[in-house]
């Protein structure tokens, strides 16, 4: 590979490592800030006593929407607009944030590591690149090699400065004495992340498996599912989507008569759906916007007609639907306001959507056997790569993309960086009749599957230590 080409493979690598670096670390700096500021001002996030005025029991809960810790009496009372406290238990909280503050190291160290690779190879290529031009002839100079590297060096020298800056910056969270940090100051910083635990440092796909059993979790018609920051999953199906724990097991229903939920998806305190009218002979569909913690409706605007399942993705404060009959992705502000179209000639059926944290948005064609990824931040498309009739697809936690192969009965993994593929025949999922996959979803290690007709079912994904 010659040295402008192996710059290329060097500058992309390291693009999404900085920009994620940079959001986690500005996030963790906000978040203990905050902290700090409201200690100054003589607030506590450290007592052991419920937070309510005039209640001095010990804590029970910790509330996700108000962030208030409080007792099992006042989780009872409403919180807010008269709407109701969404509890988690106080030690369970405690668990799951310091499980996110070790995904946030772990992710961190192994960006940073790669990072240090590739400023240790920048630092050696521009010193052995200043020699060769400082003893080059005057014919030499004028040759297609040193110009190259003439040309290649005040990029390299820019990329060095970049991953230097992002790499003080990294390590400036180590000083942070987190073990001095109360168990309620600890859930106050990291329930504020809005990385949400996203590690896109490269994982060997060997060393993810999937378990042996799957579990039919429901038997009735789902379309779509998602997972919200409590870890309560969100399942599109007829007549509107339920909340439900990470057991399955339904705590609310919100009502869309009439319109089949076919996607749902959290983004930013509210729930993103596509409503498709299932009234005979109607295509009629459109996007119903609903807040949280009430579940009310916010916003809704009308679509394209479509006759049959078709989805959203949200990314970026923007809204990306699918517009099949018109073979493109119609793109949308928050609150319905048309930005733009996004056309591909390679279209045929475009269908299937799902975001693809941090920057883009998945679409996959089953008529061209193609999976596509649309960066949100200018609207292009970023690759594209092939599988045996894509159905529903998925962005995981570790920037791997999921994909049902309706032919060949497949879960197809890619991993982040597109250099690695692998395919898992389930017996136990073909076990049930599965047909189609629409959506997919993660939550605490398992894989969870929308297979519409047939349910919706969950298998145990692990990853192995790195060796």
């Amino acid at each position: 590979m010659g040295v402008a080409e192996e710059w290329e493979e060097v500058e992309h690598k390291n693009s999404e490592q900085m920009s994620q670096l940079k959001r986690q670390v500005s996030s963790l700096t906000d978040a203990l800030s905050k902290m700090t500021t409201n200690k100054a001002k003589g607030g506590s996030s450290s007592s052991a006593d419920c937070q309510t005025d005039g209640c001095n029991r010990p804590i029970d809960w910790y509330c996700r929407y108000c962030k208030g810790f409080i007792c099992t009496r006042c989780s009872k009372k409403p919180c807010g607009d008269e709407a109701q406290h969404q509890s988690e238990d106080f030690e369970e909280m405690y668990k799951l944030c310091t499980n996110k503050y070790k995904e946030y190291l772990d992710g961190k160290n192994s960006a940073v590591s790669g990072l240090t690779q590739q400023q240790k190879k920048l630092q050696e290529e521009l010193t052995s690149d200043i020699k060769r031009m400082s003893e080059a002839t005057p014919e030499q100079l004028a040759s297609p090699e040193i110009i190259k590297i003439t040309a290649d060096l005040p990029r390299k020298q820019k990329l060095l400065q970049d991953i230097s800056k992002q790499l003080n910056q990294a390590e400036a969270f180590q000083s942070v004495d987190i073990k001095s940090m109360s168990q309620q100051e600890f859930i106050t910083v990291f329930d504020k992340l809005d990385f949400d635990g996203y590690v896109f440092a490269v994982t060997d796909l060997d060393r993810i498996t999937l378990g042996e059993k799957c579990e039919v979790i429901s038997d009735k018609k789902c379309y779509d599912l998602d997972v919200i920051p409590s870890g309560q999953i969100l399942i599109g199906k007829k007549d509107g989507f339920d909340i439900c724990d990470k057991n399955g097991k339904v705590l609310r229903s919100v009502k869309v008569n009439g319109f089949s939920i076919t996607t749902v998806q959290y983004y930013k305190s509210k729930i993103y759906t596509l409503a498709k009218d299932y009234t005979k002979d109607s295509k009629k569909r459109k996007v119903m916007v609903f807040e949280m913690p009430n579940y009310t409706e916010s916003a809704s605007w009308s679509l394209p007609d479509f006759g049959y399942i078709s989805m959203l993705a949200v990314n970026n404060d923007k809204v990306y639907v699918v517009d099949c009959d018109a073979k493109k992705v119609k793109v949308y502000s928050l609150t319905g306001k048309q930005i733009s179209d996004f056309s591909h000639s390679g279209f045929i059926d475009p269908i299937y959507m799902s975001s693809c944290p941090p920057d883009g948005v998945l679409v996959t064609d089953w008529q061209t056997g193609l999976v596509y990824k649309i960066n949100c931040m200018n609207d292009q498309l970023a690759w594209e790569f092939k599988v045996n009739e894509p159905r529903g697809v998925f962005c995981d936690k570790l920037g791997n993309i999921w994909v049902w192969a309706r032919k060949s009965k497949e879960l197809v993994l890619r991993s982040s960086d597109g250099k690695q593929t692998k395919s898992f025949s389930h017996p136990e999922l073909l076990k049930t009749g599965v047909d189609f996959i629409t959506g997919f979803s993660m939550s605490e290690g398992e894989l969870w599957l929308a297979a519409y007709s047939k349910g919706v079912m969950r298998i145990e994904m692990n990853v192995a230590p790195a060796k």
